[in-house]
């Protein structure tokens, strides 16, 4: 939410040659609206089925980094595809960068109408759990600029490579 997955996912596709999907932008082409179009028009269920329908197409993918939307987490199915799909890490951010970096920000319906602190905060904690449930590390977006933040994760994506080597299969 606001911490800068696009951004980084980019950054790191670009540095690593390897493919890049944003899953908000492969919903808003298998939609064929905008994020805020498919809410008013069909509402936040209709928006989550496909979301839950474009992570599945993540399970095919190798050599891809995935930008989720921060809501992806909140659907057990999606979680556990996350998971099962290759290393996930959580960009954590502060309710204040949430509040700053979306404030001019028309993209993000759950965000509209000015949230106060309270309210950004309340939806971060409800998420925190399921945030700590499917990612494999996390990251302090905030302690670290886009560099820094990209080799933090090439760290945690080598130590997750050297754990799979190491796991003994069943």
């Amino acid at each position: 939410m606001s911490c800068g997955k696009s951004s980084v996912g980019r950054y790191l596709s670009e540095q690593a040659g390897m493919k890049l999907v944003d899953l908000d932008q492969l919903i808003i082409e298998k939609a064929g609206m905008s994020i805020p179009e498919i809410f008013a028009n069909v509402g936040e269920k209709a928006f989550r089925d496909l979301e839950s329908y474009v992570t599945t197409l993540m399970k095919k993918q190798q050599d891809t980094i995935f930008a989720t939307g921060g809501g992806v987490i909140l659907r057990e199915q999606n979680r556990k595809i996350l998971k099962e799909s290759g290393i996930v890490i959580w960009l954590k951010t502060t309710p204040e960068n949430v509040i700053k970096f979306t404030k001019k920000d028309n993209n993000r319906p759950l965000l509209q109408d000015k949230k106060s602190i309270d309210q950004v905060t309340e939806m971060m904690n409800m998420r925190e759990p399921m945030y700590e449930d499917c990612s494999h590390y996390s990251i302090n977006a905030w302690e670290n600029n886009l560099s820094q933040i990209a080799d933090l994760v090439w760290k945690h994506y080598e130590n997750y490579q050297d754990l799979k080597e190491t796991e003994v299969p069943v």
